[in-house]
């Protein structure tokens, strides 16, 4: 397969290379001065059917053959404790800083002293960041090429200029085998703007073509802000993007943001023309400030061990993917993971990281997209119910009760209404509020939820559609006065009744003279229900089970591998 001549065959060796020497393996940051933050990759073209054409001509036209393509190059391994950049805020005009100690501010090679106190950084100028948009429709792994070869013909054939983009990097255990984190991204087409991409993933979405946008940027912003602060105080003007290095952690105040961060602290103009701040962290120390948001820091020690290891596996398997075309890794919020920062660790999740380091579930050669969500509700989940991705063996739905305990052959064995109203005891039933659950909702409030996003008018039914091993929804049909929508995925099933805490549910409607004047949604579980269970965890570490074999229960033959 011709690779063209935009790099993009493998990312580590443009990305994570500069990541490994951005950050110290150390809680406290050191002071030395940093490179620039990621660049992110440019998408290369995809592969060519065809040769690519002749070189020009110098004097006389002569035929010349088609040059060889180059070799590819051998993929960078990443440590086992990579750093990693977490946008933490955006959208502001002000972030203050606080240190107790002396540190520095760096802009285009240029250092500024920062004593300790406040120092206030104001916004006066910014050009936002140059950035296109691609729609993206499928993923292959490294060693599907004929498979990804054929699906690129096939939409060129059809008119789309295709590109590939190389995401991801491998990794090495210490017993030398190499987990093979990569993927290749297939984009259709890529635009200027968002809305334009957008319009083409409505028109693929109705041919049942899933599509997602990714930007990608370009150029990145820059600007002006002046420094305020030290004493006496002073002001000056600092050019955009800029880095704060520190010698002992800095309290930021940033719009509604405030928290202590011991990594390097860079800001930058985002899309909006306003400001960006990241922080670039070592993963361990990222991962000490991630555990107590996701899980409650009393909890049994194996269940924070189990998820620390889950924590870990999901972010060296996705960090090198979700959002480095934008020039970082992850966000703090929920759509990624809550990061608390190093004001946000806590002395047991310590524990659980430490404990734990290096140490990742791996299955077929790669590293586990270890989900978690809260609550299972009795049996989790298959991982292609839930998101548009091929089936994985280590995602698949379980009981979450011992054998023998509950229905062999699940929740559909037995019919959802008894399982919902007579549910077997299991690991993760002592959280009654999240195990069962109840939502009643009028026709008037339906039809408004409904019509957010589906127009179908005045809701008339809502037909339960097929189901994953746990119960969980694949789609739903509602039919109103106008038209019917047919609404695919767990996630976009429970947005379009307010935000229901699972897609596990059966519906009830109370008839009326004109139509139903009411629906009662009876469900079980919190969250998508795919990987670890968070409560069964709790449950089954109370039981006396260890975390490995926690991981061992939800993850159907996945082991755990110590990273090099």
């Amino acid at each position: 397969m011709t690779r063209t001549s935009r790099p993009w065959l493998v990312f580590c060796g443009l990305v994570c290379a500069v990541l490994v020497s951005t950050c110290s393996c150390r809680t406290h940051r050191k002071t030395e001065p940093k490179p620039a933050p990621i660049p992110p990759p440019a998408v290369r073209p995809s592969p060519e059917v065809t040769p690519p054409p002749a070189p020009a001509p110098v004097v006389q036209p002569v035929p010349q053959p088609p040059p060889a393509p180059a070799p590819a190059p051998k993929p960078t391994m990443v440590s086992s404790n990579p750093p990693v950049r977490i946008r933490l805020t955006h959208g502001i005009r002000e972030i203050a800083f606080e240190t107790t100690a002396p540190g520095s501010v760096e802009s285009q090679g240029r250092r500024t002293d920062l004593t300790p106190g406040r120092w206030t950084l104001r916004l006066t100028q910014a050009r936002p960041p140059r950035r296109q948009f691609h729609v993206f429709t499928k993923t292959f792994k490294p060693w599907e090429e004929n498979e990804l070869k054929t699906y690129v013909s096939e939409w060129k054939s059809r008119g789309y200029p295709v590109e590939v983009a190389s995401l991801g990097h491998p990794i090495q255990t210490a017993s030398g085998y190499v987990l093979d984190c990569r993927q290749e991204w297939v984009s259709l087409q890529r635009f200027s703007s968002e809305a334009e991409a957008d319009a083409l993933r409505k028109r693929l979405e109705a041919q049942s073509v899933w599509a997602w946008i990714r930007p990608e940027v370009l150029e990145a912003g820059a600007g002006n802000a002046t420094l305020v602060g030290g004493s006496p105080q002073t002001s000056q003007s600092v050019s955009l993007p800029l880095t704060v290095h520190g010698t002992q952690p800095v309290r930021v105040s940033a719009g509604s943001k405030s928290g202590v961060y011991a990594g390097d602290l860079s800001v930058g103009v985002g899309p909006d023309s306003m400001f960006e701040l990241f922080e670039t962290s070592p993963v361990e120390d990222y991962l000490a400030g991630v555990l107590p948001a996701e899980m409650p820091a009393l909890w049994p020690v194996e269940a924070l061990k189990a998820q620390a290891v889950a924590a870990r596996s999901d972010v060296l398997m996705h960090m090198a993917i979700k959002h480095v075309l934008e020039g970082f890794n992850f966000t703090d919020s929920e759509g990624d993971r809550v990061y608390g920062g190093f004001s946000g660790r806590h002395p047991n999740t310590d524990v659980a990281v430490r404990e734990t380091a290096g140490r990742v579930l791996a299955a077929a050669n790669r590293i586990v997209a270890a989900t978690f969500s809260a609550n299972c509700g009795g049996y989790s989940e298959n991982n292609e119910t839930v998101w548009s991705a091929p089936a994985d063996p280590a995602l698949r739905g379980v009981p979450d009760y011992p054998t023998g305990k509950g229905p062999t052959g699940g929740p559909l064995s037995e019919g959802m209404g008894k399982w919902l109203g007579s549910p077997p005891k299991a690991y993760c039933s002592d959280d009654a509020a999240n195990f069962r659950w109840s939502k009643k909702l009028t026709a008037a409030e339906v039809t408004r939820l409904v019509n957010q996003k589906y127009r179908v008018g005045t809701v008339r039914t809502i037909e339960a559609g097929e189901r994953g091993p746990s119960g969980r929804l694949k789609w739903v049909r509602v039919t109103g006065s106008e038209s019917t929508a047919t609404i695919r995925k767990e996630l976009a099933i429970r947005q379009a009744f307010g935000g229901l805490p699972s897609a596990m549910f059966i519906i009830e409607s109370t008839p009326g003279p004109n139509g139903p004047v009411g629906f009662v949604f009876r469900g079980g579980g919190r969250g998508h229900g795919v990987g670890l269970c968070q409560q069964g965890a709790r449950g089954m570490a109370l039981a006396g089970k260890r975390h490995d074999e926690i991981l061992a229960h939800y993850f159907s033959g996945a082991t755990l591998e110590t990273l090099e």
